[in-house]
């Protein structure tokens, strides 16, 4: 496989990777930049609800269960506001039918400092900030970029390009 060598394991983000619920985010914020508004916005979002009006990144269900079965795909670390959004995404992956872990990484935190890279753990985000923090934390990094705008960095157009 083109981006992954033996041994190597996969973590997934979950919001800008599975479903597009970071995108609904920004449009509903509209480029707002204050740090309260944010967090008054995010603890006020009914999650359960916001999360089933989202859709599904094309092709991250198949091609993330499809590398679950091969034993790559070895958890999620995505990012929560709260433990109510936590539980939510929760559900929405093992109704998928999800079975590794989910290792949540709170507002304040970085996800290395959840999990710690090393050199057979591959992230895949759609942020570069995540992608350049896992690779200087001695990570490998995959970017869900299906715009093509990051130059130089190892990224994917399509989540189907994972299985090639």
């Amino acid at each position: 496989m083109k981006y992954f060598e033996k041994g190597d394991i996969l973590l997934s983000d979950f919001d800008g990777v599975v479903l597009d619920s970071q995108k609904r985010l920004d449009e509903e914020m509209q480029g707002e930049t204050s740090f309260d508004k944010w967090m008054d916005f995010l603890n006020g979002i009914h999650w359960g609800e916001f999360l089933q009006e989202c859709e599904f990144i094309p092709g991250a269900v198949e091609t993330l269960l499809e590398l679950q079965k091969m034993g790559i795909l070895q958890g999620f670390l995505p990012k929560i506001h709260s433990m109510e959004e936590g539980k939510e995404k929760t559900i929405i992956l093992r109704d998928l039918g999800f079975q590794v872990p989910i290792h949540f990484v709170l507002q304040e935190q970085e996800k290395n400092e959840v999990y710690i890279p090393n050199r057979k753990v591959v992230l895949l985000d759609d942020k570069e900030r995540n992608y350049m923090n896992w690779l200087k934390n001695g990570g490998k990094s995959i970017l869900y970029d299906p715009e093509e705008k990051s130059c130089g960095k190892k990224y994917v157009k399509s989540m189907y390009d994972l299985l090639k």
